[in-house]
């Protein structure tokens, strides 16, 4: 039988782990909030369930720790809204009955309050069908929110992103931007797709060292988000979580924005072709065997 009596303890390791694990935690959470991919995805199963699973996600972050604190924007297809925390000058969330009121959290039911009551309000308000989304501007607005909050306190920031659109190949370069300001940052990018293509946001999760997380049911969200997307960066370490096995890479080309499997790459500002051209309409140099390459990128 094997002897463990001379196995030690590692000097420093429990307090660092103990340092590190009270450290609270941001949640930046974008919802896509395009109608038309919530209209396709009711047909599986009902809004209200999922907004309502995000919710429970949430909350069980803000119980994780006191401190900690969440954020969630609405990608719409022409703006993107911060559903919480409102600014101070918007509406703020009305008194329940008092006996209601000892019941309830309040920070819980403000959550609530306000991302049910800001997308109910963006579907209503929404007057044509577009199949897009504003996502890379929704990830701009996450950063800096995420920037605004790290230069007051000393806190780890992650940004979950529930897609349902998909990609838009008009905004690679915004999202691409983005992406590298994440992981520039040590930001990491979770993808929780719900529907529609990701290849973006794949890319996204891949690069800051998120997590891309693939939900084929619906109906089984809630268990989805708790056992994948709720332990923070400093708790994967210990956990295995789900990898990316097949990442695809493919770009987008900056003439006619459309993906590409083989494309002609600028040496000098690294700007993405479809088809050879006599100069780069971003930097303006003149082609040549050098200055542009055929490159592969699936």
């Amino acid at each position: 039988m094997e002897d463990f009596s001379t196995l030690k303890q590692p000097t420093g390791t429990w307090e660092a782990s103990e340092e590190a694990s009270d450290t609270p935690s941001l949640l930046v959470v974008i919802l896509d909030a395009n109608p038309a991919s919530w209209y396709s995805l009711s047909k599986r199963i009902s809004a209200a369930k999922v907004l309502a699973d995000i919710n429970v996600f949430l909350n069980a972050h803000l119980a994780f720790h006191h401190d900690n604190r969440v954020a969630v924007l609405a990608s719409h297809y022409d703006k993107v809204e911060y559903l919480y925390p409102k600014p101070e000058t918007e509406e703020t969330v009305p008194l329940l009955d008092p006996a209601k009121e000892a019941n309830t959290y309040r920070k819980f039911r403000e959550v609530d309050d306000f991302v049910l009551n800001g997308m109910r309000r963006l579907m209503k308000s929404t007057s044509k069908v577009s199949k897009k989304t504003l996502m890379s501007g929704a990830l701009s607005r996450a950063l800096a929110y995420v920037n605004q909050v790290q230069n007051q306190k000393y806190i780890r920031s992650r940004i979950v992103i529930f897609s349902l659109t998909g990609d838009v190949a008009l905004q690679y370069i915004p999202t691409m931007n983005c992406i590298f300001c994440a992981q520039k940052k040590n930001i990491p990018i979770s993808i929780c797709n719900i529907a529609g293509g990701t290849l973006f946001l794949e890319q996204a999760a891949d690069a800051t060292g998120g997590i891309y997380l693939k939900v084929d049911n619906p109906n089984g969200l809630l268990q989805h988000l708790m056992m994948t997307l709720f332990p923070d960066q400093n708790l994967r370490k210990h956990l295995n979580t789900p990898n990316q096995a097949n990442v695809d890479f493919r770009a987008t080309c900056f003439c006619h924005k459309n993906v590409l499997d083989v494309g002609f790459v600028c040496s000098v500002c690294l700007s993405i072709y479809c088809e050879p051209r006599e100069f780069c309409s971003t930097c303006q140099t003149k082609f040549t065997p050098t200055t542009l390459s055929k490159r592969k990128f699936s």
